[in-house]
Order: structure tokens, then C-alpha cells, then sequence
């Protein structure tokens, strides 16, 4: 299993404070038996040029390199129009591949326009956008999730939500229906958001079968590989 969505990294955004707290953060998925995790800071193209964001990442990187578990370099980006300044979102994607974990607006609704600017991100840069905790958003129904994936997106959720007695159901009957592709712990820190894989697989397991974890373990391991899971 690889962690899609991570914030690890010490010291770079809301995540991991310290080394001691990526190390502590690390441990537990070890101890999970995640194979590595795909590190997905905040990026937002408003705050920060893509520049100064790689070198950031880096140093980050670099204090915590002799880690248990393989780290793979990528993003949580914000989508915003400021992205098509770039030349290429290269640096902001999945260890260099075409998915990119994708974060979209908070709002109640999205517009038409939210649907416009994914898809020409996915034409004009040649991604695949990884949405980031689908099921977190209040403008985020079936028939939105069904929409996204047409325009060639993957859906992500958040494994603490399957142990969320207010979206467990939610969570359980996206995934039962083929619109959820993989998982992610979205970790932060080992007290509030800690990471809960083992948990929540053990959850999709008994209630729905280890089909479906074995489908949404596979297109993980696909992802860092570069290889379409579409």
C-alpha cells in the first residue's frame, strides 16, 4: 500500500511541525505496513511560485531521508488560474508523473467553470488530476464525482472517513459504486489527524469485501509507477 496523500514533511505547511514529528508520522504508517508515502504539501499558486515551492520541498526532503518507508515527492495543489502562468506543472506532480493531486474550492456549489479549468489543465499540461478527499466536499455529489471522472480525473478519499460515523455510510457506498480510485490518509500529525490505513481497510474489508481493498491497494502501487489507472 502507498499513502497517496501525506503531509509529513516537517516545518513546510499546516503537517508535521518538526523532524520528530514526520519521524513519529512515518513510524506509524510503517507499522501499518504502508510500503511509502507520496508527500503532498500545500501548494498554492496564489502564495508562492513553483520555484521557491520545489526548493522548500527539498530541504524538507533532505531532513528526513533515511526514513523507513519511500518517499515520493508531489503536491496538493490549489487549483487556481494563476497555475497556466507555468510552462509545466513537472515538479508539482506525483514523482514526476502525470497525476497531480488536485485540491478544489470549499464552496456549495461549482460552477461551470471549476469543471472548464480542470479540463483544460488536463489538456494544456497533459495531467492526470488526482481530486484531493472527494468526499469532503459540500459541492461534491455523485452526479459532480461522475462529471470530474469524465473529464478524465481519479477520485482520492481520505481514509479517516470511513471512520467517521457521519460520512462512514457516504464513504462506504462511493467506493462500493467504482467512483472512489484511492486512498489517502491525509495525515498531519500524530494527535488530531494521525494515520489510520490499516483501520480503515480492516472497515472497508467486513463491510463491503477485500475486493475493494485490494483494487484500491493495487492503483496506489500504479500511481508512483506512472501507469494510468483510468
Amino acid at each position: 500500500m502507498i499513502d497517496i496523500h501525506t503531509h509529513i514533511l516537517p516545518g513546510i505547511d499546516d503537517g508535521a511541525k518538526n523532524i520528530d514529528e514526520s519521524l513519529k508520522l512515518i513510524e506509524l504508517l510503517y507499522e501499518q505496513k504502508v510500503a511509502g508515502a507520496v508527500c503532498t504539501p500545500h501548494y498554492y499558486p496564489y502564495l508562492m511560485d513553483i520555484n521557491e515551492f520545489v526548493n522548500r520541498r527539498k530541504e524538507a526532503l533532505n531532513l528526513i531521508f533515511e526514513s523507513k518507508i519511500q518517499l515520493y515527492s508531489a503536491s496538493e495543489t490549489y487549483l487556481h488560474e494563476y497555475l497556466f502562468h507555468n510552462s509545466n506543472l513537472d515538479f508539482l506532480t506525483v514523482e514526476n508523473t502525470d497525476y497531480l493531486l488536485l485540491e478544489l474550492p470549499y464552496i456549495k456549489k461549482w460552477d461551470k467553470n471549476i469543471f472548464e479549468t480542470i479540463e483544460r489543465l488536463t489538456i494544456h499540461f497533459c495531467i492526470i488530476p488526482i481530486i484531493a478527499h472527494i468526499e469532503r466536499y459540500p459541492a461534491a455529489g455523485k452526479r459532480d464525482i461522475k462529471r470530474l471522472k469524465e473529464i478524465g480525473c481519479i477520485m482520492q478519499l481520505n481514509v479517516s472517513s470511513l471512520l467517521d460515523k457521519r460520512i462512514k455510510r457516504r464513504a462506504l457506498s462511493l467506493i462500493r459504486t467504482g467512483l472512489i480510485d484511492v486512498l489517502g490518509s491525509d495525515c498531519h500529525d500524530i494527535k488530531t489527524r494521525p494515520p489510520r490505513i490499516k483501520t480503515a481497510l480492516d472497515v472497508i474489508g467486513s463491510k463491503i469485501g477485500n475486493q475493494y481493498c485490494d483494487r484500491l491497494i493495487r492503483n496506489s502501487s500504479m500511481i508512483v509507477k506512472g501507469i494510468d489507472i483510468r
